[in-house]
Formats: structure tokens, sequence, C-alpha cells
């Protein structure tokens, strides 16, 4: 069954900012027609509770995507075995791996490389499901730890070396359960900025 387009509900466009998201629903729950229309007015209310939070709203499209490229896969073959193998779950199981193998990066450094290898294969695999975004946050993730070790490795003797090593360790711990418990969940993480 096809889900209702949040945006079309809305009036406005997919690359809408908040703003304009903020100023149609204003609109629309203003009108007295819509007002005594008590269906219509939950769904607005509902639409604009997914498209102006973050990461609902990535949730939603990723779901679109991922629904507009099962309708066209399904379109040509309408067999039972394109709808269980999805490629999602093959690439669901790349990116637990990645996430893996950064953890392992703890004990052993070279693993997180093995990962973000991983990350940059399965990268336009995973395009247009919700894996694309733990895959840009692996990557991230990779470039930053990448750096406070380089940082932390040149300033050791100094003994900031220990502290900015610690923090990277720490962040990078955060940054690997985030995703494993948003991965486990099927959800995506946030990929706005780098921290």
């Amino acid at each position: 069954m096809e889900q209702l387009n949040l945006y079309e509900i809305l009036g406005v466009s997919q690359d809408a900012d908040i703003s304009v998201i903020r100023e149609a629903y204003g609109k629309l729950v203003a009108n007295p027609d819509i007002q005594k229309d008590a269906e219509r007015f939950k769904v607005i209310g509902q639409a604009f509770e997914v498209l102006s939070h973050p990461e609902k709203r990535l949730a939603y499209d990723a779901a679109m995507q991922y629904e507009r490229q099962e309708v066209k896969e399904n379109s040509f073959n309408d067999t039972a075995t394109n709808v269980v193998n999805t490629p999602s779950s093959d690439v669901k199981n790349y990116v637990f791996i990645a996430y893996v193998t950064y953890a392992l990066g703890l004990f052993i450094w070279f693993t997180p490389v093995v990962g973000v290898i991983l990350a940059f294969i399965k990268r336009d695999e995973a395009q247009g499901s919700i894996y694309a975004s733990h895959i840009d946050y692996l990557i991230k993730t990779f470039w930053v730890s990448l750096i406070g070790m380089v940082l932390g490795m040149l300033t050791i003797l100094i003994l900031i070396g220990w502290l900015i090593l610690a923090a990277t360790g720490i962040w990078l711990i955060y940054r690997v359960v985030v995703g494993l418990i948003k991965l486990n969940e099927d959800k995506p993480v946030s990929t706005q900025g780098w921290f």
C-alpha cells in the first residue's frame, strides 16, 4: 500500500526547509474549512510532526525513496524473490561489519581502515536507503578519528597527546554505539556536521 505523500499534504516541495514547512502548516491549520474537517486537520498535523523533526524527516525520505525503488523493481519482475532479497539487507550486514571493525580499532589500530573501505565500496549500493546515512556517518567517523589519532601521536611528548587520544577514543566509542543502536532499529543516523 502506497504511503501518503507528506510533502503534498502540506503543499511543499521535498527540498523545502523548515521555515517553509512551518509557514505552509500555519496557513493550512488557520484555514476555517480545514479546521472543520477533523480528519484532514489530523493528517496535516501528522505530516507536520514528521517533516518538522530532522530525524523523522530523514527516515520518511529514506522510506519513500525505498518504496519508489521497490515499485520500480516490482514493475519489471513481480516474483516474490525480488521482495525478499532486497539489496538493503545485504548492505545492512556490511554496515554492521564496518561498525564492528571500528570498535575493534580501539585494540587493533588498522581495522577501521577495513571498515572505511567497506563503506566506500557499498556507498553507491546504499543510496536511497537508510543505510546511506550510516555509510556517510562511518566515513566521517573514520576521518575525524584519524585526525584525532595523528594529533594525539604528534603531541604525546607534551602530555596533551594522551588527552587527545583519550578524547578521540571516547568519541569513537560513542559514535559506534549510537550507529549500532540506530542500525539495529533500522533508523538513519544524522549526518549533519562532522561531530
